[in-house]
């Protein structure tokens, strides 16, 4: 496993719920997106932390990585999504209505429903997914399966614009007309780059 800054000891340090937590939690996501990056794979991070501050496990995508020899791995698969990565790496979760899910992107249907299967008592993310977000077709404060989950809008612009802005060249990629168009409309200053070429 990579050295991060996630592996830090930092059980009452920093406390989910907090704004000092949050956004230490969601800066650390970010660092994990520019690893995924440097690794070939989509940038996109996440931790899971519990009520203390202490980070259960950490995860990233990579989808697009060789799969790893240690166990409780996931990778080279579609659904090596950060947030999958991160619940194999855990294991059985205890106590989750007092953990939290960062990610550095509004989870997509597939790992949004993972949070609600386990019912996490919240879920943050830095920046949203308007094409490939779960928030599309998971009605959170609704949908009986979800309701035990608190979905908490970043606060935090400048980290949001972070992410979007590793995220825009991946959607303009990944992504059909529609869904790139509906990126453009939500985070032009991030999509600005890609479509002046300054991403290739």
């Amino acid at each position: 496993m990579e050295a991060t800054r996630t592996q830090v000891q930092t059980e009452g340090k920093y406390i989910p719920g907090t704004p000092e937590g949050d956004r230490y939690f969601l800066e650390c996501t970010l660092e994990l997106c520019r690893i995924s990056v440097a690794k070939g794979s989509s940038p996109v991070g996440c931790v899971i932390v519990n009520k203390d501050g202490k980070i259960l496990a950490e995860g990233r995508n990579r989808v697009m990585e060789k799969w790893p020899a240690e166990p409780h791995e996931v990778a080279d698969a579609s659904f090596a999504h950060a947030e999958m990565v991160a619940f194999f790496r855990l294991g059985q979760i205890e106590d989750p209505e007092n953990t939290t899910l960062y990610s550095s992107l509004e989870p997509c249907i597939m790992c949004g429903g993972a949070i609600g299967m386990v019912a996490l008592g919240r879920a943050v993310w830095a920046a949203d997914d308007p094409w490939g977000g779960s928030g599309r077709m998971i009605k959170w404060n609704e949908h009986p399966a979800y309701k035990a989950t608190s979905v908490s809008q970043c606060s935090f612009p400048d980290l949001e614009a972070q992410a979007a802005a590793m995220f825009a060249p991946e959607a303009h990629k990944a992504y059909p007309d529609e869904g790139w168009k509906m990126w453009q409309e939500r985070y032009p200053e991030a999509c600005k780059p890609v479509l002046e070429g300054k991403n290739d």
